[in-house]
């Protein structure tokens, strides 16, 4: 059984909290299936007492709340946000915008969440947003973030035969007016995102510039978001990632916060060699080592998102079949590109060098 050395923990870096998965839209193909019919959320008792810790596992230095809609929870989003900035982490919201039906509205709503300490705003747009929330909800929470001083990003929906795209964003004048000012500027951001079909047999049209194949594959990088980033869903489970299939994934659902501490689950995470794999190389170089294995894998100019190319990944019977047969002779690579990683010999993605123990399972999990 394969171990790395024991150091002090650097991750994760941060949590996401999916209180509900009732929204107010219910898009097509929306990663959760959300809708405003779903029923249920976790308690506020219970919010505060994870985002308690999170805190004592003293590396997650963000705090997350995701959805479905995160502003349904109404004043409890602001309790949740109050307790993360008592702990002195940073907050996030990513939302539709439904609730900014004004600019002034917005700023009334936005001033009482960063009194509670919120520090950043996101937004997601599209065609299929539209039709549930117009776009001039999202240019007035971006303005009314952009007047607060707080960072805000908007993620676009990306397709073929899409009819909005970022540039309709840039081109709203009132956006446009409020971009001249080089500080609003500088912490304004818009994100363009490939849209994804919720099923494996469908795939969204993208331009083929996106896709992956062998030429373009060495482009992608590790996973950001597995053992960086974890979830709590509204089942009060914890996710080993906040990626978009992840329900559709039994092995990245790692247990029930109810029954164990998120800690005891946190290192479940971080000693299964698959998820290890994942953060090092990322899904589409999987993908690419198993079709070099297997040329009969259908993987080239397939997948967009990276989340798309990871589920194929836990999917595909021939994938898994591989990963099953070949998967130590890709162990010592990472392992030793993942302990460099521990002493802190190099940088990986984003964040910073990775610090912590893992005790590596004989198998990955792929049963």
């Amino acid at each position: 059984m394969a171990t790395l050395p024991p150091v002090g923990r650097r991750l994760p870096l941060s949590l996401t909290i999916l209180a509900t998965y009732r929204c107010t839209a219910a898009c097509k193909d929306c990663c959760f299936g959300s809708n405003p019919f779903i029923q249920g959320e976790i308690p506020l008792e219970r919010i505060l007492g994870y985002i308690d810790q999170a805190a004592k596992m003293r590396t997650i230095k963000l705090v997350v709340f995701s959805g479905g809609e995160a502003f349904t929870l109404g004043k409890k989003l602001d309790a949740a946000v109050a307790r993360c900035a008592s702990h002195g982490m940073l907050t996030r919201i990513v939302s539709n915008s439904y609730w900014a039906s004004t600019e002034e509205f917005a700023v009334r709503r936005l001033s009482e969440l960063k009194a509670a300490g919120l520090t950043e705003l996101n937004a997601s747009t599209g065609d299929y947003h539209q039709h549930f929330v117009p776009v001039k909800n999202v240019v007035n929470a971006s303005l009314a973030a952009l007047s607060l001083g707080m960072p805000m990003c908007v993620m676009v929906e990306s397709r073929l035969g899409r009819k909005f795209s970022q540039e309709n964003l840039y081109s709203d004048p009132r956006l446009a007016n409020a971009l001249e000012d080089p500080r609003k500027k500088r912490i304004f951001k818009v994100v363009e995102s490939p849209w994804m079909s919720n099923f494996d047999t469908e795939k969204t049209p993208q331009r083929k510039a996106l896709l992956i194949n062998r030429k373009t594959v060495n482009m992608r990088r590790g996973c950001k978001s597995v053992i960086q980033n974890i979830v709590i869903t509204p089942s009060e489970k914890l996710g080993a990632c906040c990626g978009l299939p992840r329900e559709q994934i039994p092995e990245l659902n790692v247990g029930s916060l109810k029954e164990k501490t998120m800690e005891e689950l946190y290192d479940e995470v971080s000693s299964d060699f698959m998820k290890i794999w994942l953060y090092i190389e990322g899904p589409e170089h999987i993908l690419a080592w198993a079709g070099r294995i297997d040329p009969t894998i259908e993987w080239e100019d397939r997948y967009a998102h990276q989340c798309d190319a990871c589920r194929a990944v836990y999917h595909d019977p021939k994938v898994r079949k591989v990963i099953r047969e070949h998967y130590q002779e890709k162990m010592p690579d990472i392992l030793l590109r993942f302990s460099m990683i521990h002493k802190g010999d190099l940088r990986h993605m984003e964040g910073d060098p990775v610090d912590e123990p893992v005790l590596l399972e004989e198998t990955p999990s792929l049963a």
